[in-house]
This record gives C-alpha cells, sequence and structure tokens, in this order.
C-alpha cells in the first residue's frame, strides 16, 4: 500500500513553522547584539569604563539569553490551538533555561579569552524565578493577542513595554537602594525595559513571518 500523501495544509503548516523558527532564530541573535550595544553606550554615557573582555562576555550572554527566551515565547505564541495560559506556561519553563544558557556562554567567553569572572549578584535560582514569572506574562499577553487576531505591531510592542517597565522598575528600585553604580542603573534599564519590548517586535516578526508562507 502505498504511504499517505502530505495534504496541502499539512506542507503549509511545517512551512510556515519553519519560517517562524528561522525568522525568530536570526532576529533573536540581533537583538542580543543590538541590546549589548546599547548597554555599552549606556554604560559610557553614565561615566563607566568597561573593559574588552567585559563586553565580549555580556554580548555572549546576550546573545544567549535572547535566543532562548525569545524561542520559548514564539513557541508558545505559535500553538494555535493552547490556551493563552499554556503558551505563558511554556514561556516561563523556557526563562530558566535562558539565564544558564546565557551564565553558561559568559563563563564560556571569560575562559576563552583568560580572564576570571566576576561572582554573580544574585543566586540563578532567584534570578530564575523572576525571570520565569516576567517571561510567562509576556508569553501569555502575547498570545492572547495572537488569539484575538491583532496583526499590527502596536499591540505586542505595548504588551512588552508594560512587562518590561513593571519588572525593570522593580529591578532598579533594588539595585538603586543597595548602592549601585550608575553605570551599572543605566545597564540594568536598557537590559530590563528595552529587552522585553524587542522580544515582543521578535515574536511578532516571527508571526508575520508564519502568516506570509502560508
Amino acid at each position: 500500500m502505498d504511504p499517505p500523501m502530505e495534504t496541502p495544509t499539512a506542507v503549509e503548516d511545517g512551512r510556515s513553522a519553519l519560517a517562524r523558527i528561522g525568522t525568530v532564530a536570526a532576529l533573536a541573535i540581533l537583538l542580543g547584539v543590538g541590546v549589548q550595544a546599547l548597554v555599552l553606550a549606556a554604560k559610557i554615557l553614565a561615566g563607566g569604563e568597561p573593559s574588552l573582555a567585559g563586553v565580549l562576555a555580556d554580548a555572549a550572554a546576550g546573545v544567549a539569553w535572547a535566543t532562548v527566551v525569545c524561542a520559548g515565547a514564539a513557541i508558545g505564541v505559535s500553538i494555535s490551538r493552547a490556551p493563552a495560559i499554556a503558551a505563558g506556561l511554556i514561556a516561563a519553563l523556557f526563562a530558566p533555561l535562558a539565564v544558564a544558557a546565557a551564565k553558561a556562554a559568559n563563563q564560556v567567553m571569560t575562559a576563552a579569552i583568560g580572564v576570571v569572572g566576576k561572582p554573580a549578584a544574585a543566586s540563578l535560582v532567584a534570578i530564575s524565578a523572576v525571570k520565569a514569572v516576567e517571561y510567562g506574562l509576556l508569553g501569555f499577553l502575547l498570545a492572547s493577542l495572537a488569539r484575538r487576531g491583532a496583526e499590527t505591531a502596536g499591540p505586542y510592542l505595548g504588551a512588552g513595554a508594560a512587562v518590561g517597565l513593571v519588572f525593570g522598575a522593580g529591578v532598579l528600585a533594588l539595585k538603586s537602594g543597595a548602592g549601585a553604580a550608575a553605570a551599572e542603573l543605566a545597564a540594568t534599564a536598557i537590559n530590563e525595559i528595552v529587552f522585553p519590548i524587542g522580544c515582543a517586535a521578535v515574536v511578532y516578526a516571527g508571526a508575520v513571518a508564519s502568516r506570509a508562507m502560508r
């Protein structure tokens, strides 16, 4: 008996999924590099003097973090038949993986260039827990928009901005109270506020690519 032929719908679904994954992966890498460039500029403008080793290590960590966490959000949003809360849970599960990937990338880079990495300011468990809540919420919001048929970038960027401002303000308040330097606060503001907006834009771009392939 001849094997069953793939239906046009199945082929289109496969192509759209590949288009989404490829778009998200490529743009997430660019997002990681772009955010780290902004972080470097913010540190310099705030009076910091970042070393080349630190810049390279932060860049490696930023790219690893962006790729994994944005992939998690995109996967949740792309499962069209799943409820939005499921997308949030998927994004929440990917956040600790992204934290670990960023830490590993940072350590690999510092070892490769022969410097000693900085001790962690907070435990990976605490950071992972906060990021799981933050990106779980972002994944839920983005999936909710996708389920409602939102086709413009504005609502997606607005969701990223809302999540970034809420969680970023909390992190900045804690670091400011702990006496963090101006350069560190500037870098934190970029990472905590700008990045969720960029991640939302990446997920939106992946959805657009998926629709185009259909």
